[in-house]
């Protein structure tokens, strides 16, 4: 028991004076103290451990700090908030004073402790960094949550469109389309309109081809005469109007088909792509069965 007494009584005294020297602004001064007990075969408790990756990062020693947060989540994973909540905290204050690039990188690594982070007005920092990882479902709330908080500022748009990447790049088309032309709404004036039509446009005619092989014709037929009258991507309408024309052919109404496959050819006129060479080829097809019957 004395001796337990004493252990607890030795590890708070060095805690104590670690916190001493961290608060008087001492950081190698606490990292020499937390060494020099370590070395001596004093306990690593997570307290320490988390006292001398504050002092790195103080240093600008991130490499050293992020080594030090490390080893405090494995020896307790009850840790996990504590790290995220301080290193979210100088995140925030790194982009605010100028060094954005460390803030960034702060912030990654305070997501990695804790995702359900907030992180104000830079939620939506948060999610295009998270996008650029390609971790797209962890970047959605961050956006999500930016944009009902802040769905009125400059950057607005933006993050509206960073969302719908996020929602496609988690294969969720759905909300990816939905967002998308939310977007189109309510920005028609915006530079990003292009950009974002265009994923919408792409996005439709993947739907309709989804619905179309899952047997759901009716549906696909719709999203495709759509696209044929409202899409800005001569592609994607070139697309729809052959896929149209497969459709009616294999339903045997010719004359439709015929009309698809001739909108197909018509919409880039003297051109020799790849459709537009199939869609004569289907015609001559069609003409040829008609003459042999």
């Amino acid at each position: 028991m004395i001796s337990t007494m004493v252990a607890g009584c030795a590890r708070e005294s060095i805690i104590d004076k670690v916190e001493k020297e961290y608060e008087n602004g001492r950081y190698r001064e606490a990292i020499f103290l937390v060494r020099h007990h370590f070395k001596g075969g004093g306990e690593k408790t997570p307290e320490l451990l988390f006292l001398a990756g504050k002092s790195w990062l103080q240093l600008g020693a991130e490499a050293e700090a992020e080594d030090a947060f490390s080893e405090v989540y494995r020896s307790d994973s009850t840790w996990a908030p504590v790290l995220a909540g301080f290193l979210r905290d100088r995140a925030v204050i790194g982009i605010e004073s100028g060094s954005r690039g460390k803030g960034e990188r702060l912030m990654m690594q305070a997501i990695a402790y804790d995702t359900l982070l907030d992180f104000g007005k830079y939620n939506a920092t948060a999610g295009r960094l998270l996008i650029e990882r390609r971790e797209f479902r962890a970047a959605i709330p961050f956006l999500d949550r930016y944009l009902l908080e802040y769905p009125d500022t400059t950057g607005a748009a933006s993050v509206m469109l960073n969302l719908g990447a996020a929602y496609e790049g988690a294969g969720r088309t759905e909300e990816a389309i939905s967002v998308y032309r939310r977007f189109v709404d309510m920005y028609p004036k915006s530079r990003l309109l292009t950009t974002v039509s265009w994923q919408l446009e792409n996005l439709l005619l993947m739907k309709s081809e989804e619905l179309y092989e899952n047997g759901k014709v009716e549906e696909a037929e719709q999203y495709l005469i759509d696209l044929t009258r409202t899409a800005g991507s001569s592609i994607v309408r070139e697309r729809a109007n052959f896929l149209l024309g497969e459709m009616f052919e294999e339903r045997g109404d010719i004359e439709k088909a015929i009309f698809y496959y001739t909108e197909t050819i018509q919409i880039n006129l003297g051109s020799s792509g790849r459709l537009v060479e199939k869609a004569k080829e289907r015609i001559e097809k069609i003409d040829l069965s008609k003459k042999n019957r």
